[in-house]
């Protein structure tokens, strides 16, 4: 699969609803065609750390300092941050560009946004 063509399946990549497990899967491809399982599950109501929990299973050597599992909480930050993350790491595809040393001076843009620093 080339790069256009994997970044157009994770646009338009959708979670596929499994409500008698209480949660949520979408299934990409990487370059050469296997299977990328993205995991999204409902987190106990009392769990402070987020509402839903993301595990992403396939060819991404995954270790522990990419910080899985992942909680969020909202759907939409879930999606967001599911594709950003895939984009990157399957394709090395930037959704933001990267802050370099030019962006830290008085005050930096992110997103559009003024921060001072």
């Amino acid at each position: 699969m080339e790069q256009k063509d994997g970044l157009k399946e994770i646009d338009e990549a959708e979670w596929i609803p499994h409500p008698e497990f209480n949660c949520w899967d979408m299934v990409v491809h990487d370059s050469m065609d296997r299977l990328i399982k993205c995991n999204l599950s409902v987190r106990p109501a009392y769990c402070d750390r987020g509402h839903l929990q993301l595990l992403i299973d396939g060819y991404l050597n995954i270790d522990w300092a990419d910080g899985f599992p992942r909680y969020f909480f909202s759907m939409e930050e879930a999606t967001h941050h599911t594709k950003v993350f895939l984009k990157w790491r399957l394709w090395e595809h930037r959704t933001y560009p990267h802050p370099h040393k030019d962006h830290f001076t008085a005050s930096t843009h992110i997103d559009g946004v003024s921060h001072p620093l």
